[in-house]
């Protein structure tokens, strides 16, 4: 072979070699319980999708707790996207207002189409290094206890090779698949909450296999947002959920109550009497095609139940399930809660104190407290407007009231360490009127900055949850200190941009004036 053959022979391949790594081939094969599994590599990150922690959930297995997966020969290619749970056809990275935030960039959006599935217990690994010994980061995703999926992280290839950590994201199911309780109405299915027992099934997967990936067992944090973090504030009560995670961020979620059984079995009935069914044809359950099973759903979530078996008693109330005394906690949530929601509703963006005042009288605020609650809120934000303090009232009596009383009751406990939040960065979105929206913080939380001004901003956040899964501590370089969180000093680190900052007591005149309401 002459010297240009040669030549244009090499070129050849180191082009080829290009485009295999610039398209993400080439991750080596790691050995499961189950068989084999192959991924991709991501931008210099072993990325591997829908692989299978559990075994089939449809049929005469729909309503059970998950059995194992079933085991495969030869290699399993793990680089295409697993189903979610079968729900509605919402998909927050086409979103026409929080889709490229969330997906962090204009483009990208190849990665997110999302199949339907009831068979969908698989999940995403995305590791830096198969040989190691990282924390591992898990991922439990939001979207209430209805709708959402792990897919986030298979956009967030930035987070583990900058934090050094083994990413993990869960499917599981939901809705009526994962939720609905039956235990009144047959034994065949008194154990419940069956999503919960889905992400412990998972939870025992990454116990058992994630040394393959480069991942350290005995260093585990599960984090989530929304639905995510009230799944987790479930996790954080069930015994059987012990040993399985040593960590835990909670976002903008934090569950203090679950339902009773007697909640539970009425919403079930309803669903019954939907689909035609007396309380004794649960059988009948098994013939209904999945998509119409979901359409018959009652309205709202369908929330764990305190079924006996799984949870024996109240998860947060009235003190911290001790079941997780020993888990450190990160719990936090947005400034803004309620804005995304509000978007319909043009009257709101254009408030003063009058209409202000009408709106709080219209929940349950008597006019002696709105007064009190303007005043005080005046003082602590004198830069915000009639609408900013809206929104600051919404997030104040939900989220962050239960966010506040999860960290006091695991304060009380005295067991392990709590650290507080507050992410108040205003995002640019429709030109601002979204604010420090629900789950803001989540996807720069994953390295994922649709606006470079918000870069900083995701390298403290990340950095903080990096740190977490590392030292059991949210201090990282380059964010000021973040003290714990106590009942005397109740520090709360503000993430904002350009700056962010560690404050004892945020907001205490109004957070009072609001608990005695």
């Amino acid at each position: 072979m002459n010297s240009s053959r040669l030549l244009q022979r090499r070129q050849l391949l180191l082009s080829a070699f290009s485009a295999t790594a610039a398209h993400g081939f080439g991750s080596d094969s790691v050995e499961t319980t189950s068989g084999k599994v192959r991924g991709r590599n991501v931008n210099g990150v072993n990325v591997f999708r829908g692989i299978p922690y559990g075994g089939p959930t449809e049929d005469s297995a729909r309503f059970l707790p998950p059995a194992k997966a079933v085991h495969w020969a030869g290699v399993r290619d793990c680089t295409e996207i697993g189903p979610r749970c079968i729900q509605g056809p919402g998909n927050i990275f086409l979103s026409p207002v929080i889709g490229e935030y969330f997906r962090g960039s204009r483009d990208r959006t190849e990665l997110a189409p999302q199949p339907d599935s009831e068979n969908c217990l698989g999940l995403n690994v995305l590791t830096p290094s198969t040989r190691g010994k990282l924390p591992v980061m898990v991922y439990i995703h939001g979207g209430g206890f209805v709708a959402g999926s792990s897919h986030l992280t298979l956009f967030a290839d930035r987070f583990p090779q900058e934090q050094q950590v083994v990413l993990v994201g869960i499917n599981h199911r939901i809705n009526v698949f994962g939720y609905l309780y039956l235990g009144d109405l047959d034994t065949k299915y008194a154990t419940g909450n069956i999503g919960q027992l889905d992400l412990i099934a998972a939870l025992k997967w990454i116990r058992d296999n994630i040394t393959q990936f480069g991942g350290d067992p005995r260093n585990v944090t599960i984090f989530g947002e929304s639905g995510g973090a009230a799944k987790i504030s479930t996790l954080l009560a069930m015994p059987a959920a012990q040993g399985l995670f040593h960590k835990a961020i909670l976002e903008s979620g934090s569950l203090l109550h679950v339902a009773t059984r007697d909640e539970a079995s009425a919403k079930t009935q309803a669903l019954l009497s939907k689909l035609g069914l007396g309380k004794n044809q649960t059988s009948q359950l098994h013939n209904i095609p999945a998509r119409d099973l979901w359409k018959a759903a009652p309205p709202g979530d369908l929330l764990p139940v305190v079924d006996g078996h799984t949870i024996t008693q109240q998860i947060w109330d009235p003190q911290a399930p001790a079941a997780s005394a020993n888990i450190p906690l990160i719990i936090g949530c947005c400034k803004d809660e309620t804005t995304l929601g509000s978007l319909k509703d043009d009257s709101v963006f254009r408030l003063n104190e009058a209409s202000l005042r009408e709106r709080m009288l219209k929940v349950n605020i008597s006019a002696l407290q709105a007064d009190q609650l303007i005043a005080a809120y005046q003082r602590e934000n004198p830069k915000d407007t009639a609408t900013d303090l809206w929104f600051r009232l919404g997030t104040d009596r939900d989220a962050r009231a239960k966010a506040i009383l999860q960290a006091e009751r695991k304060v009380e406990q005295g067991k392990a360490d709590v650290f507080m939040y507050h992410f108040a960065w205003n995002t640019p979105i429709e030109d601002g009127k979204i604010r420090a929206f629900h789950t803001a913080e989540l996807p720069l939380a994953m390295r994922l900055v649709r606006y470079p001004e918000s870069e900083q901003l995701s390298k403290q956040v990340a950095g903080a949850w990096g740190a977490f899964a590392h030292r059991s501590t949210p201090n990282a370089q380059g964010l000021p200190t973040w003290p714990k969180f106590n009942a005397e000093q109740r520090a709360t680190m503000i993430f904002d941009a350009p700056s962010s900052a560690a404050q004892a007591d945020p907001s205490h005149e109004s957070r009072q004036i609001l608990r005695s309401i």
